[in-house]
């Protein structure tokens, strides 16, 4: 499986696509145990236009993802790139902890993964 997954990991372009369709995934994820965690949590009322906000904010943040890719070159020294990846992998450790919060108010225990967050951040904070 990891052989195949690195066929995607071929250049930067292709890294930056692949980390684009991660935080898609991400999002449908978020945006499922979102609607799952309202219906299940009587404290939470799952209503259709918060969910029709959410769909529509998640379009528009795709959107906005996906119009940095053509203009990432337009930065001199290659530092585009980088600002891409940044932008990226920060926007799809937002989706994870969405997630993360949507099992916990589901009941799922979720500390583990939590603490992974928290000192990945914490290693960033530092350097």
């Amino acid at each position: 499986m990891f052989e195949f997954l690195d066929r995607f990991l071929v250049d930067a372009d292709h890294k930056a696509i692949y980390v684009l369709t991660l935080i898609c995934i991400a999002m449908i994820i978020d945006f499922l145990s979102g609607s799952l965690a309202a219906k299940i949590n009587p404290t939470i009322n799952f209503l259709s236009k918060v969910g029709i906000n959410g769909i529509l904010r998640k379009v528009a943040s795709m959107v906005l993802l996906m119009f940095f890719i053509p203009l990432a070159p337009l930065i001199p020294g290659g530092t585009g790139v980088g600002l891409i990846y940044v932008l990226y992998v920060g926007y799809l450790l937002m989706e994870l902890k969405s997630i993360l919060e949507n099992y916990k108010k589901m009941g799922i225990g979720t500390e583990l993964f939590e603490n992974f967050i928290k000192s990945i951040k914490n290693d960033k904070d530092e350097e």
